[in-house]
């Protein structure tokens, strides 16, 4: 690829508002959902969904996500990713699953380990993946506002 292509796809990529594969975004778009989910369970079929911290300056970026019933989480490696550190900061949140609606939600911190194990057992069962028993993780509920 070219420079001057490779220029033309970065600020592309800059100008987008949303998150795209590993590159922050800004503000999600999209109607917004008021009312709380009574069950998370349908993003079981979504690969990622999009996450959005720090309102006053939104960064968003594309998670993964487990939900059961009216509980949806998401989980970082440690508190040092940048959008953990904003929710541990502000926890005002705002989530897109798929193209279609925005949800305003609340990050709460889960800290109790029965409900970090169950977070955990979702995402292996949901991504095939086995996570390190002695990995750091900060794992955040998203609960209506």
């Amino acid at each position: 690829m070219t420079r001057a292509a490779l220029l033309a796809v970065a600020l592309l990529v800059g100008a987008c508002a949303t998150p795209v594969f590993t590159i922050p975004g800004g503000r999600l778009g999209g109607p917004v959902v008021t009312a709380a989910v009574d069950d998370w369970g349908f993003t079981r079929d979504v690969e990622t969904i999009q996450l959005e911290t720090r309102p006053d300056d939104p960064y968003s970026v594309n998670v993964w996500c487990a939900g059961k019933g009216p509980a949806l989480w998401v989980a970082a490696g440690s508190e040092s990713n940048t959008w953990a550190r904003n929710l541990v900061a502000d926890p005002r949140a705002r989530v897109r699953v798929g193209e279609e609606r925005v949800y305003e939600l609340q990050a709460v911190r889960v800290t109790d380990p029965a409900e970090v194990e169950l977070v955990m057992s979702l995402y292996e069962a949901k991504y095939d993946w086995k996570p390190d028993p002695d990995a750091p993780r900060t794992v955040f509920r998203l609960d209506p506002r």
